[in-house]
């Protein structure tokens, strides 16, 4: 046992964070809380798997599983209800999550944004879906929380009143993002919106994890932030040093945007330190890095999830426990090593099923390391979905056209057949590469 269980664990999820990006910000003194906790914890780079897709990635950041395991092969899934194609639910997953494990531990878990946690698991604690932020074209129609977005169902209403439309932010708000927001035409120009559109639907993840930090009782957290990866795949382009094929123009406008992002990101962990105080261990993790320099991609591939090209294959990983090391450093992590090292602080056994190990070097004294053949056999309530469930796809459309604007998924196919047969040939190509990044080959 490496603690005592009656710590709470945070697990912060950072898609597409970078080191190669933090580092200077650090220096520059422009993320004073990230450098306050990592002269208390530990760092190290956090390898991802192949293919690098967010999906498939976070669930084997909660399960300690790669995918050919967990089940979660890509952005879209075929719909049994109504024929057609969905966005990626936790339907598919075949394995448990660490919250379900820690439910069978009889331990209470929020969980607020998780990719995919659509629809909520009936977990002893409060889920919150991925979807919860998605926001209508324009202010002022009903923005209705469709089933399965929220559990418990007490939690819909005020949740509700947490979220942020982009309509409602001031125009002083963007200008940390873009200085001279105020030159630009947006009739002709949507970038300014897009940035409205990352920073409302972060802001109201924010909201609704913090919100419950304070008013939820809860063991264990998981909050996952989205933006850094969406501000990346629209703005990385424009960061410092200037690409030789990006104008003088739109490099001057929005030359400020990823910093910021990383900035607004820093602030918020310093709310989550405050909120959780010294005896609540946070681990900061991401699921790959996103190139800042020279090795940014001119153009992106045409091929399914070509912007995966602008990742890069190492993430962040950022712990801050009682009896760890001070400003130390981490080396070999992987993304499979997360759910391992939240049983072991814990207390519990690692699945020797699991692909990742504990991050046991972290620790200043030798800790002994326990070992259960899989979490799957165990009986108890894990808070999972019945293996029949089916969801309701409407309003899935509005998610559908977000990862079509994102490049991570090609235009529909106007015969659904043909959509179908795409996203099935999709997902199996995604498993195979699964299969190849672990050397399973046959």
């Amino acid at each position: 046992m490496i603690q005592n269980a009656k710590n709470k664990v945070l697990l912060i999820g950072w898609d597409a964070a970078d080191w190669q990006v933090i580092t200077p910000l650090v220096d520059a003194g422009k993320m004073p809380n990230m450098k306050r906790f990592l002269e208390q914890g530990v760092m190290g780079n956090l390898a991802t798997l192949y293919p690098v897709l967010s999906p498939m990635l976070w669930t084997s950041i909660a399960t300690g599983k790669r995918a050919y395991k967990h089940g979660i092969h890509g952005f879209v899934e075929p719909d049994p209800q109504t024929g057609t194609v969905r966005p990626i639910s936790n339907l598919g997953r075949k394995t448990k999550a660490i919250w379900n494990i820690l439910n069978q531990e009889g331990k209470r878990s929020n969980v607020v944004g998780w990719w995919p946690s659509y629809p909520v698991e009936p977990i002893n604690g409060v889920m919150v879906s991925n979807h919860y932020q998605e926001a209508p074209p324009h202010l002022g129609k009903p923005w209705i929380m469709r089933p399965g977005t929220v559990h418990p169902e007490r939690l819909i209403d005020p949740l509700s009143d947490l979220r942020i439309h982009p309509q409602e932010l001031e125009p002083e708000q963007l200008l940390p993002f873009v200085p001279k927001a105020a030159e630009i035409d947006q009739e002709k120009d949507k970038r300014l919106y897009s940035i409205a559109k990352i920073i409302a639907e972060c802001s109201s993840i924010h909201a609704a994890a913090t919100g419950l930090m304070q008013l939820e009782p809860w063991d264990f957290m998981a909050v996952y932030y989205d933006a850094i990866d969406h501000f990346g795949h629209g703005f990385m382009r424009y960061h410092p040093p200037r690409s030789p094929w990006i104008s003088e123009e739109d490099f001057d406008l929005y030359k400020d945007v990823i910093e910021s992002a990383y900035r607004f990101h820093d602030m918020m962990l310093g709310t989550y330190m405050n909120l959780a105080g010294e005896d609540t261990t946070i681990i900061i993790c991401s699921d790959h890095g996103f190139h800042p320099d020279r090795l940014r991609p001119q153009h992106i591939p045409n091929e399914p999830a070509g912007p995966a090209e602008e990742h890069r294959p190492f993430g962040i990983v950022a712990m801050k426990v009682p009896n760890i090391k001070q400003d130390g450093v981490i080396f070999g992590a992987n993304l499979l090593d997360i759910t391992p090292t939240i049983l072991s602080l814990y207390g519990l056994p690692v699945g020797r099923d699991m692909d990742g190990k504990p991050l046991v070097s972290a620790w200043k004294d030798e800790v002994a390391i326990d070992y259960i053949d899989s979490w799957e056999q165990q009986e108890g309530d894990a808070g999972m979905h019945p293996p029949n469930l089916r969801v309701d796809s409407v309003d899935s459309q509005a998610a559908l056209e977000q990862l079509v604007e994102l490049g991570y998924i090609e235009e529909l196919d106007e015969n659904v057949e043909v959509q179908v047969a795409n996203t099935i040939r999709e997902l199996r190509y995604n498993l195979a590469r699964s299969y190849i990044g672990a050397n399973r080959h046959r």
